[in-house]
């Protein structure tokens, strides 16, 4: 028996996210204003952060980015764009020479608001375009070579017709490419014919979409050349969700920046996954394009500090070199890993929907402007929590947050109604949308004019709700004959629960039950701005057009109840345990040649894979062991959900060990190669773990600070002052800092604490992430009589806030 691909709903809602307990986000601004700053050095993990990438990990709670792809050795960045002659071809230029600049312009912005003044001022990108002339034969008119490029992006088109004049497939020509001192690097054959490019050793293919990457070494002066191919110039740009032209060229061109994926790519799942970013295979935002992220500038500074001067000191060496903070990563590449507070877009006000976006008109000339002006939506608000006084000293307790200049929403019910006959067909007609927002979920009821008619061979039409940003498909799959609606999570690919979207017949209205643990867990928090949306779609999830949407402008604003505080764990044994089970499919365990995966995951449309599920009764340490009795067949053993895990791999067995498992755990047998049939063992050892030395709830056998108290999220080590940065790593850990090093600078703000006019007293404060807690104490007694009491709030050497009692 196999079950459906693990990424159905991944049991994401068993991860323990710290952030489900808060109501609301921090309130966006600026950049500058929101981000503390980067994690480098091997094992300087974000607070709060830990390494191993499984997405189901109840820990594993922030972002993971693939980096150190491709050799770019240089600075100075060249870039030639060749676009083929077309009718279009001014505005296919515009489009991939925009593409470019929202990386030149996004990694400068960025970089200034990240405080990383070493990348701004040293990274320089200079871009050629070339519209390739081509004969009626379809041959080169004239001979093009490129003088020591860097990247070299080709927009080519496979099948020719819309958009493209000529089909640039019949070019037999070559593309020459010469290195700093005019000697040949390189000479491409048929530059413009996406299968020469996937017939090359070293190709890298973007999924299923026509793009991807290729690098040269030239050696020498040359060094590298990285090639950013792109298959299709999108015919109406905006209108096709497969992957637009400006976000596939963008995609592309980060890779030729050394950036790898961030969790949904073809070397995933690790999760969570930050699906707004550029190095994402995600269509968030819907219906925008894409730019350049804090992450995505964290991944390049670790390439560019081996040719810049980073510390300041006039020199370039050794001691400028930064380190990723998960170098042991995968084993082939390393990982930079950022906190989600942290990760924020080059847009005035650091949100993904707020991206610059590209000029699509057809009037020459036109571009977009990418480099954002900020724009402060938050206003720093100060407050005297409590007073009190003993022995004659003065205690103050306060907090000093930033809040919405904007008031927020309060309501957590909205209703729109829409226009009928607004779309291009009844079925994609939506005529209203209610939504309601509860302590576990978002509801919402979707009405359109009539819905798709029951099929039993897939539906054509999507309908979708949109929760700030993430949308929600609900279809009938594409050669499903049940006739039963399936739900997606078009941003991570994950299918949700049966039942999570219902289609009703009689009434034409679909009805959504979004959990909100599922939400924050992908860090989706309220107050929320929901959409319901209509589509054509392919497949499962490949967006062709949208058709309708409502409401038509603004979306419905809604706040939430606090969420409930639920623990998702299981409890703690009393004593040691041990118990061994045996796991099967209920058809056999048994695998056929035609099975085999090659360890690529899915090579037909059906997944041969087996997924099979072990619940945790109490906290437990397990050990999965797989055998089979065909050593010439190669299977292998992922298990998920646990806190870690190990792997032992021998002829005909493989021992997978979790430490500390506290929610249910998945496991997933691959049939990488079947030479004939293969019959498996799968067994479960589950002894339970008992022992916390420190009584933080990790238990020792999982916790990196046995004797010092701390989250799990943290593999139970310790952030005291709770500036993001773990104690071990932190010289001043009592006090809170946005300084690499933990301890308080001129940069970080400051609350102060007068008394009579006089000061007495002050403390750091961070912000940066929404509001902060203060504590501040006299060092001597007030005296008899009343005082006036006066706390100030620093940023920048200036006083943003202060608030006034009097006592006595």
């Amino acid at each position: 028996m196999h079950f459906p691909h693990p990424r159905v709903f991944l049991a994401l809602v068993a991860m323990a996210s710290l952030a489900i307990l808060s109501t609301s986000p921090p309130a966006t601004s600026s950049p500058s204003a929101s981000y503390v700053g980067p994690h480098f050095g091997d094992g300087s993990l974000p607070a709060g952060c830990i390494a191993d990438r499984d997405p189901l990990n109840p820990d594993n709670l922030c972002y993971h980015m693939l980096v150190g792809l491709n050799a770019l050795d240089t600075p100075r960045v060249d870039v030639d764009i060749l676009v083929p002659v077309s009718p279009a071809a001014e505005r296919d230029m515009r489009m991939a020479e925009q593409a470019v600049q929202m990386w030149d312009d996004g990694l400068h912005y960025l970089a200034g608001e990240m405080d990383l003044q070493w990348l701004r001022k040293g990274f320089d990108m200079h871009i050629r375009t070339h519209e390739v002339v081509i004969d009626p034969d379809g041959t080169l008119a004239e001979p093009l070579n490129l003088v020591d490029p860097e990247i070299v992006v080709i927009a080519s088109n496979p099948v020719g017709g819309i958009g493209i004049g000529v089909d640039p497939s019949n070019l037999a020509s070559q593309l020459g490419v010469t290195d700093g001192e005019g000697l040949p690097c390189t000479s491409v054959p048929d530059p413009f014919s996406m299968a020469a490019w996937q017939a090359k050793p070293g190709w890298e293919q973007h999924g299923r979409e026509k793009g991807g990457v290729y690098v040269e070494d030239c050696g020498g002066v040359g060094g590298n050349v990285c090639f950013a191919v792109n298959g299709a110039i999108d015919p109406v740009p905006g209108a096709s969700d497969f992957f637009g032209i400006f976000d596939l060229i963008s995609h592309e061109f980060g890779h030729c920046l050394t950036l790898g994926h961030v969790g949904d790519g073809a070397d995933g799942p690790w999760g969570p996954t930050p699906t707004n970013d550029i190095m994402a295979y995600s269509t968030d935002p819907p219906g925008l394009t894409k730019c350049v992220s804090t992450l995505d500038v964290e991944g390049f500074a670790l390439r560019m500090s081996g040719y810049l001067d980073v510390t300041g000191d006039g020199k370039v060496n050794g001691a400028d070199q930064l380190v990723p903070n998960d170098v042991v990563g995968d084993g082939a590449n390393s990982f930079q890993v950022q906190h989600p507070d942290d990760h924020l877009y080059a847009s005035s006000t650091g949100s993904p929907t707020d991206c610059p976006q590209p000029n699509y008109s057809i009037l020459p000339g036109s571009y977009g402007d990418f480099m954002p002006h900020e724009v402060e939506t938050t206003k720093p608000r100060l407050a005297i929590g409590t007073l009190t006084e003993q022995g004659g000293r003065l205690r103050v307790v306060g907090t000093a947050r930033n809040v919405p200049k904007v008031p927020v929403t309060h309501a957590h019910a909205r209703s729109a109604t829409d226009a009928t006959s607004d779309s291009i067909t009844p079925i994609t007609d939506i005529t209203g949308v209610k939504v309601r927002t509860t302590r576990t979920a978002v509801d919402a009821t979707m009405s359109v004019s009539q819905l798709w008619p029951v099929a039993k061979a897939g539906s054509v039409t999507a309908y979708s709700l949109l929760i700030s940003g993430r949308r929600f498909d609900s279809f009938i799959g594409t050669g499903n004959t049940s006739g039963k609606p399936m739900t997606m999570d078009n941003g991570t690919g994950y299918y949700l629960p049966s039942g999570t979207a219902k289609w009703d017949y009689d009434t034409n209205e679909v009805t959504f039950h979004i959990r909100r643990d599922y939400l924050a867990d992908q860090h989706i928090f309220a107050p929320y701005t929901i959409f319901g949306e209509t589509g054509l779609h392919a497949r499962s999830n490949d967006w062709l057009a949208t058709t309708d949407s409502a409401p038509d402008a603004k979306g419905l604003a809604l706040a939430a109840p606090r969420m409930a505080r639920e623990s998702r764990d299981a409890p703690v044994a009393r004593r040691v345990t041990s118990r061994t089970v045996s796991l099967d499919n209920g058809s056999g365990n048994l695998f056929v040649p035609t099975d085999s995966t090659l360890g690529v995951g899915l090579v037909s449309t059906v997944d041969s894979r087996d997924y099979l599920s072990l619940p945790i009764k109490r906290q437990s340490t397990v050990t999965a062991t797989l055998t089979w009795d065909n050593p010439s067949s190669a299977l292998a053993l992922l298990v998920n959900g646990g806190s870690g895990q190990h792997a032992v791999t021998k002829s005909g067995k493989v021992t997978v060990t979790v430490p500390w498992a506290r929610r249910d755990l998945s496991l997933t047998i691959d049939p990488q190669e079947i030479t004939g049939p293969v019959t498996y063992t799968l067994t479960a050892t589950v002894k339970t773990v008992v022992a916390d030395k420190d009584h933080d709830g990790v238990p020792n056998i999982a916790d990196a600070c046995v004797t010092k108290a701390g989250p799990s999220a943290g593999g139970g080590c310790p952030d005291t002052d709770a500036d993001g940065t773990f104690d071990t790593f932190d010289r001043c850990p009592r006090a809170a800092s946005i300084s690499p090093d933990g301890c308080p600078t001129k940069d970080d703000e400051r609350v102060v604490l007068y008394v009579d006019g006089t000061r007495v007293a002050a403390t750091t404060v961070m912000t940066r992430h929404g509001s902060d807690r203060y504590i501040l104490s006299t060092p001597a007694g007030l005296g008899r009589g009343a005082h006036r009491v006066t706390v100030a709030w620093l940023r920048d050497g200036r006083v943003i806030a202060r608030e006034t009692r009097r006592m006595g």
